[in-house]
């Protein structure tokens, strides 16, 4: 082939072909590898490949409390198409992680490693976990000054004009620094630096809290994480939405109408539908979920745009949205000891029942695509003569700093 056809077109088609060839055609030559491997052309089949097909992962605690994800491709054959993912190690070594998200084919992480699984209290170290489940590929990341679940907020998402990977952290400040006002300290980890630093994005101090893992999305380059704002006089908090642009990494606050924001916090889920930000107010003793959307950016274009029954025999609540429309939801049994994941049509009312039981409140559904980040980073693990190596209750050995990958 390369003795008839010219360098330049032979790029033109490997750009065409699907994941999964991509990464077999490495092998072909070192001019090819060279090509698929660099950072242009992981940056340009991440931005303008629009066909590669979607994914869900969904990540849950089975019957007998091993943790385990699976994929199904969101296509005419859902849900035929399943299988069990054979997660990296970095992904199988956290303790009771969760998914901060996911962006260009990644899927970020949170949990802990554990040094020492025979103390009571093993001392525990904070880590995210960057994943592309498409090429197998994963880099741990050590999060410095966390010791708990509860003490960051954490978004990530992929950088539109980069296509370099950033994990935000917020944490609220212990002892007020008399040369910042801000009450909030914002971090941020790129993977093209590899260290954490300072944000100078301006985080209002109109935010009391934000609202959980579960209550944040990221869409066209900018993060959203649901937040509750003080209470003024006695009355109430409100819930509004702040949002991070992964390019500026400015924050901005995006203020909900009143049938929102004075909603019950609980009853409040932020997704991604049709590529446009939705916020679905629950109603939890009438079996209702009301969508609004905000289109075009505008933020006093919340407008609501249908109405969802829900199953009402067993408690159900939303995970995820379909392409099509269709709500992925999770539903208890009727003692409450474990729960089954349902895809749920709003508009017929029809529950197909995907055959995935897990103990109850572990499931999760995130939606992703395939892509080529992260397959130019290295296969081995890096380590260091004086890092010390830690347990982990696999009875394998890892270091205790290793910032680089884990696979």
């Amino acid at each position: 082939m390369s003795d008839h056809i010219p360098f330049e077109i032979q790029v033109e088609i490997i750009k065409r072909l699907p994941i999964r060839s991509l990464i077999r055609v490495r092998s072909v030559s070192k001019a090819w590898k060279c090509v698929i491997e660099s950072s242009d052309f992981i940056a340009e089949y991440t931005v303008h490949n629009h066909d590669q097909p979607q994914h869900l992962l969904i990540k849950y605690n089975n019957v007998y409390g091993e943790e385990t994800y699976d994929s199904i491709v969101e296509d005419d054959t859902f849900p035929q198409n399943k299988v069990s993912l054979a997660v990296p190690l970095s992904v199988d070594l956290l303790w009771n992680s969760y998914v901060v998200g996911a962006s260009c084919g990644l899927v970020c992480l949170f949990g802990f490693y554990r040094h020492d699984d025979d103390a009571e209290y093993p001392p525990r170290e904070a880590t995210a976990v960057l994943w592309n489940p498409s090429i197998r590929k994963s880099v741990a990341i050590p999060v410095p000054d966390v010791d708990g679940y509860d003490e960051a907020t954490f978004g990530f998402g992929v950088c539109p004009a980069t296509s370099d990977p950033k994990i935000v952290k917020i944490t609220e400040r212990k002892m007020k620094d008399v040369a910042c006002s801000s009450r909030w300290q914002v971090k941020v980890f790129s993977l093209s630096s590899g260290v954490w630093r300072n944000s100078f994005g301006n985080l209002s101090d109109s935010l009391a809290d934000f609202m959980g893992p579960r209550s944040q999305v990221t869409i066209r380059g900018f993060h959203y994480w649901f937040g509750v704002g003080d209470a003024i006089g006695g009355d109430t908090g409100f819930c509004f939405l702040i949002s991070f642009d992964l390019t500026s990494e400015e924050f901005r606050e995006i203020y909900l109408p009143s049938e929102l924001a004075f909603h019950d916090s609980t009853g409040l889920h932020v997704f991604n539908l049709c590529d446009s930000l939705a916020v679905l107010q629950e109603w939890l003793m009438d079996d209702i979920i009301e969508v609004w959307m905000m289109e075009n950016g505008d933020s006093k274009s919340f407008t609501k745009v249908f109405t969802i029954d829900k199953p009402s025999y067993c408690l159900s609540r939303p995970l995820e949205f379909r392409w099509n429309g269709e709500l992925m939801m999770r539903m208890e049994n009727n003692d409450g000891d474990f729960e089954v994941l349902i895809d749920y049509d709003p508009f017929s009312e029809h529950i197909n029942d995907l055959g995935i039981e897990s103990q109850c409140h572990t499931l999760a559904v995130t939606s992703y695509t395939e892509s080529l980040i992260l397959i130019n980073q290295l296969d081995t693990v890096v380590d260091d003569e004086d890092d010390e190596e830690v347990s982990v209750e696999q009875g394998r050995k890892i270091p205790f700093r290793y910032l680089k990958i884990l696979c």
